[in-house]
């Protein structure tokens, strides 16, 4: 459509290039049903603010059309297709009901603010399993989380790798969760922000790492209470049928 439109008025239209970029920025609103993220993505991804106002207008006419017709994002329709239903129901109660403590895992890896980069490719390379790790200071509280996305620029800098801090790349706005939230606000976290792991610390106020929440975890935890409350709802009603007999 761009090449076409492009041959026809070249003065008037941008390049098929343009587009393609607003095309994607669609697909990635609508598939994903955050419009706000697909604009901040796409302005990152090309540095060219002109595209703001265009990106604007698509991302937010394909959220609203695959909203009215189709209610799950791509990070939801797992959920759907095993059962769960995060938006109403009795998947929802199941959900509000089980505490973020009971699903959370314990075994997690740590990396101080004061390490350098050498030493956290050393702990990825052991740890296959994590996206991230919390980044403690001097205290052991957390002070934000670091990934392979945050040192992908200077990976083949060995220099740098040296002496750059693991403080200094981390990312300090970091989601947490506590113990006492339920699953139904960690799947929502999950849903909206697009992420599958999530730390869960203390208190709000006492950022001590107790563990990390992941979305396969959750599915776990929830499949187990639905087969727990079918099996004592089974138990109550051969109960009732013995007591009438």
């Amino acid at each position: 459509f761009g090449g076409i439109v492009h041959a026809w008025l070249p003065n008037l239209t941008a390049t098929p290039g343009a587009y393609a970029t607003i095309g994607i920025g669609a697909f990635l609103a609508a598939s994903t049903h955050a419009p706000m993220t697909a604009i901040f993505l796409l302005v990152e991804m090309t540095g060219n603010y002109m595209i703001i106002v265009p990106v604007m207008l698509t991302a937010i006419v394909g959220t609203v059309t695959t909203n009215k017709f189709y209610s799950d994002s791509i990070d939801t329709v797992d959920f759907t297709r095993e059962g769960i239903n995060i938006h109403e129901g009795r998947e929802v109660a199941i959900l509000r009901s089980i505490r973020v403590g009971k699903a959370i895992s314990e075994d997690v890896d740590f990396i101080s603010e004061t390490a350098n980069i050498n030493n956290l490719l050393d702990l990825f390379a052991i740890a296959n399993d994590s996206l991230y790790f919390p980044v403690v200071d001097h205290e052991g509280k957390m002070v934000g989380v670091v990934s392979m996305q945050d040192v992908k620029t200077i990976l083949h800098d060995e220099a740098k790798r040296c002496c750059h801090l693991v403080g200094a790349i981390c990312s300090r706005d970091v989601i947490t969760l506590t113990p006492d939230h339920n699953l139904f606000d960690a799947m929502q976290l999950f849903d909206v922000k697009g992420i599958e792991e999530i730390p869960v610390v203390e208190t709000m106020e006492e950022q001590w790492v107790v563990g990390k929440l992941k979305r396969r975890d959750v599915i776990s935890v929830y499949n187990h209470e639905v087969l727990k409350r079918g099996i004592s709802e089974k138990a109550e009603d051969i109960r009732l049928l013995c007591s009438s007999s």
